[in-house]
């Protein structure tokens, strides 16, 4: 059963990462490398506020391991949601250049890549002030989200080391720093952002994750995404199958993938699923406006419980919420809340 805090939770509930922002939070909250941590006195206290209403829904909902909601991020920029992915973490390391050539293919063209230049190196904390605004608006446990060391090589323009795995490896050892600092701090938990198994089952994904967490003392969550921007799908084939042998090596405790707008064929995959793993079975549809109900969301859990025993399943949505209103959101989260209550009972 997953321990959190040091007890055991049956059917452990969380969000995968993204809430819409309220609408007086606009614009980008955090500097670049070189700039103030924060743009302004003013965007700090208003991100902190909007951070501490995102953790209140989540608590009214009844959710075991919180998440920032991604408060610094322009969601309200509606198509352009994928350019925080792009620049956040490479704007902060040593060795990365921003404003480099566009992204590839029609749907990254308008978010341009890092250069990398030398070699990538932590140079000061990326999420501090994330970890900062959740000790103060919760006592509950939290979880920040990043998008993990294999996808971002991938997305970068690399002039310098000639071998996309060597720069991932760099880029774990930058976020390893990273993460034992924020554990310093007192991040209890932490969710790498990965689309790439899907489409590449290479083991030196498994070894970049393992030089990321290495000696990294925090429940680790892998969420494995299958592509939401705009209520989008990247990933239409049922690749669980494919992916299982990544999951069994991996070094996280919970794997997490979306089950209930893909439909929940590929449970049947997860028969194999690696005992010594939590799986995160998505429950709540994060591409469709229409809010899920209890009953339906009821229903999937059950479903889950066919194939995953209810002491190695975690429920959360499917994907980031994000791109809803908040009024859609937040309904969404507290129908969940509810339908896990009703299966506990009945347990």
């Amino acid at each position: 059963m997953m321990e959190i805090r040091g007890e055991e939770v049956l059917l452990p509930t969380s969000a995968v990462s993204a809430f819409p922002r309220p609408h007086w939070l606009q614009g980008r909250v955090f500097g670049s490398r070189e700039e103030p941590y924060y743009r302004s006195h003013n965007l700090r206290i208003t991100y902190e506020d909007a951070v501490a209403l995102c953790a209140h829904e989540q608590e009214r909902a009844g959710l075991d391991v919180l998440t920032d909601g991604a408060q610094y991020y322009e969601w309200e920029a509606p198509g352009f949601q994928l350019e925080p992915i792009f620049h956040f973490i490479p704007e902060m390391l040593g060795g990365i250049t921003p404003y480099g050539p566009p992204g590839d293919g029609v749907k990254y063209a308008p978010f341009y890549k890092g250069i990398v230049h030398d070699r990538v190196t932590w140079k000061r904390s990326i999420f501090e002030g994330v970890v900062y605004a959740m000790k103060a608006a919760t006592d509950k446990p939290f979880k920040v989200a990043m998008l993990g060391p294999a996808q971002q090589s991938v997305i970068l323009d690399d002039q310098h080391y000639g071998s996309g795995v060597e720069l991932a490896f760099d880029i774990a050892r930058a976020l390893n720093q990273e993460l034992r600092f924020l554990v310093s701090q007192g991040l209890e938990a932490v969710q790498l952002i990965d689309v790439l198994p899907p489409y590449f089952q290479d083991g030196w994904q498994i070894e970049a994750q393992n030089i990321m967490f290495d000696g990294v003392d925090a429940i680790k969550f892998w969420h494995v995404c299958y592509g939401s921007v705009d209520g989008q799908r990247d990933v239409f084939d049922d690749k669980a199958a494919e992916m299982m042998p990544l999951f069994g090596q991996s070094p996280v405790d919970v794997i997490h993938l979306e089950f209930t707008s893909k439909g929940l064929g590929e449970l049947s995959a997860f028969a194999k699923f690696p005992t010594n793993k939590v799986l995160g079975m998505g429950v709540v549809d994060a591409k469709n406006v229409m809010v899920d109900t209890v009953d339906d969301i009821a229903a999937r859990i059950r479903k889950g419980l066919e194939f995953i025993p209810a002491d190695r399943l975690l429920i959360a949505p499917d994907c980031g919420l994000g791109y809803f209103s908040r009024t859609v959101a937040y309904a969404k989260l507290r129908n969940m809340g509810r339908a896990v209550k009703q299966v506990r009972a009945s347990l």
